[in-house]
């Protein structure tokens, strides 16, 4: 995508702007509280000159453009998380989303993870983890942008016991003490929780050399998200006449996706694991990548560069395993032809 004209670029960020602005009037207006209006004025305040700096970026300066936005964006995102806790008391994490299900009462945390987490993918997949997450806007300022490729053995796995033993904690706590933080409780386990995923995202960046291994690896958070987005109206679509399979895109994409083989399946990118931070769109050469909006065969095509270990299984929803059939029985048709009239 080339560099927009400043009016078509005003134009975006005038409406990213007034949307948010007037989503936080309306929250002000329903909820006869400022912290809202503050927030998403924030938002809207903060992302519109913004947008309309990376949008006037050539394709090849957007990968290093787009930090100093996610960095502002997750600023925002994390003091207005702590505002929620300091308000409510209401622990903006998954420890939080667990203690409100489990007491019944529809907090911050709830109505957090219903947006960004479960209904948030179903359109726009997991923006939130490329954009919004105050922990990937510190991960991204981190050297390693260009991973080895995804761990096999236990590590896919990490994720899932994380969470398992995030909801084993908090259900001990509820059932065993009818336990439910207070005030400061609650300042202490969101800020605790900050550190300890800042702590756990540097180290394994560092021993790793992989800005978003923490994403990949740990987070209990983007589990939530995974299913939903596979089903997301937004998703990556690559051009098959235009790609050449440089393999600039995989090696960009902080997440490992096989980009290019999804654009030679004719497919868009239907890996659940995208977070739509568009690098691979703006590292491509050939142009072949874009954003596009859409509905998707059912089935499951998760294709991953591997660091080591083996492949992660793959199946191929019919309908594209029956095109693929078919594009190889012509190739190998054209081959016979050839060899017959030599």
């Amino acid at each position: 995508m080339a560099a927009l004209s400043l009016r078509t670029r005003l134009l975006v960020a005038g409406s990213v702007a007034a949307g948010l602005w007037g989503v936080g009037v309306i929250a002000w207006l329903f909820s006869h509280s400022l912290a809202p209006l503050i927030f998403f004025g924030y938002l809207g305040t903060v992302v519109a000159p913004g947008v309309t700096y990376y949008l006037g970026l050539s394709p090849g300066k957007r990968i290093a453009g787009r930090r100093p936005l996610v960095a502002a964006i997750g600023l925002g995102m994390l003091a207005a998380a702590l505002a929620r806790v300091l308000a409510q008391q209401s622990i903006v994490a998954v420890e939080g989303l667990f203690f409100e299900l489990f007491s019944g009462i529809f907090g911050a945390a709830l109505l957090h993870f219903v947006i960004a987490k479960l209904i948030g993918p179903l359109i726009f997949g997991r923006v939130y983890c490329g954009w919004a997450c105050w922990t990937g806007a510190l991960l991204d300022l981190l050297p390693f942008r260009h991973s080895e490729g995804r761990r096999g053995g236990i590590w896919p796995w990490l994720r899932y016991i994380h969470l398992a033993v995030s909801l084993a904690l908090v259900a001990g706590l509820w059932f065993s003490y009818s336990y439910l933080p207070g005030p400061f409780e609650a300042l202490i386990w969101f800020l605790s929780g900050v550190a300890l995923y800042y702590l756990l995202g540097v180290t394994l960046a560092l021993v790793l050399h992989d800005n978003r291994a923490f994403c990949k690896y740990l987070c209990p958070a983007g589990v939530l998200a995974l299913p939903a987005a596979r089903f997301s109206l937004l998703k990556v679509r690559g051009d098959p006449q235009k790609c050449n399979a440089l393999g600039e895109c995989v090696a960009a994409c902080p997440m490992d996706i096989r980009i290019t083989d999804y654009t030679h399946h004719g497919v868009r990118v239907l890996s659940s694991e995208c977070t739509l931070c568009q690098v691979c769109i703006n590292a491509c050469p050939d142009g072949s990548l874009a954003l596009s909006v859409g509905v998707d065969p059912l089935g499951r095509l998760e294709l991953l560069r591997t660091y080591a270990g083996p492949a992660p299984v793959t199946i191929i929803p019919r309908r594209l395993r029956r095109s693929r059939q078919a594009r190889q029985a012509t190739k190998l048709e054209g081959t016979h032809d050839g060899r017959e009239r030599s």
